[in-house]
């Protein structure tokens, strides 16, 4: 359940790393998230007014009024876009900090289980050195059988061998209840773990598939973005207009 390290952050102009990663979730794994991260280089603004007349110390033919509104507008369209994309970067990593949580519950909501594996484990042993303790048990009555049938297995010592057959008897009818008991308590108690792990296994692989569904679009929206930014920047960046546009144009917006 290792989270893959975060990458730090570049700017939109760097490759992108994208995230592809295999979610594989059972009962004995918990999903895994990888966090590339990107931040978008911010969209410089227009020259603003400094002077009457034509402003701007860029080059090329000076925008006609059309030109720069389109410019201004492609410009807050640019800018809502890169908020938004930082917004949901902030987003996913808050998301991603709420997975972390719940892998670590993840791990404790393990425990029960490994303490019930060694318990039955134990309860293999031990089932284990009863099986052979009844199989010489089934022998030494075998041969008291053999003995009595032949007349050899009569007297005192007999019944005193009676006697103990009876009672290893009886030690062996408790120890198999006890044995039973075990069984039982421990198979109840580690399937309800293992239903209850495997129950919140499955619900955080979808959380963790979802995260990593939104997690990629976000870096495959990178590209398209910082390549609308750098057309912005060729048409419109520090390219000269006229003062008067710039006022007509905030105008129409008021």
């Amino acid at each position: 359940m290792n989270i893959s390290p975060t990458l730090k952050p570049k700017t939109l102009g760097a490759a992108l790393a994208l995230c592809v990663t295999c979610i594989l979730a059972t009962a004995q794994t918990a999903p895994s998230i990888v966090v590339p991260q990107a931040k978008p280089a911010k969209a410089s603004k227009p020259a603003s007014a400094a002077a009457k007349g034509v402003i701007g110390s860029g080059g090329g033919p000076i925008l006609t009024r059309d030109e720069l509104r389109a410019c201004f507008k492609r410009e807050e369209d640019i800018r809502a876009r890169i908020d938004a994309y930082e917004k949901m970067r902030a987003l996913l990593d808050a998301d991603k900090q709420a997975i972390v949580v719940d892998q670590q519950a993840l791990r404790t909501d393990r425990e029960p289980i490994d303490t019930a594996k060694k318990e039955i484990e134990t309860l293999a042993g031990e089932m284990k050195t009863y099986s052979s303790r009844v199989d010489a048990f089934n022998k030494r009555v075998a041969e008291f059988a053999a003995g009595n049938s032949s007349g050899s297995s009569r007297g005192a010592a007999a019944e005193r061998e009676r006697q103990d057959i009876n009672a290893e008897s009886e030690e062996l009818q408790k120890q198999r209840q006890d044995l039973d008991t075990k069984k039982t308590r421990l198979t109840t108690q580690s399937g309800d773990a293992v239903k209850l792990y495997n129950a919140k296994a499955t619900a955080l692989d979808t959380k963790v598939s979802a995260w990593n569904e939104r997690n990629q679009a976000w870096n495959q929206d990178g590209p398209g973005l910082e390549s609308d930014r750098s057309a912005w920047l060729a048409a419109c960046s520090d390219r000269r207009y006229r003062e008067d546009d710039e006022t007509a144009i905030k105008r129409e917006k008021n």
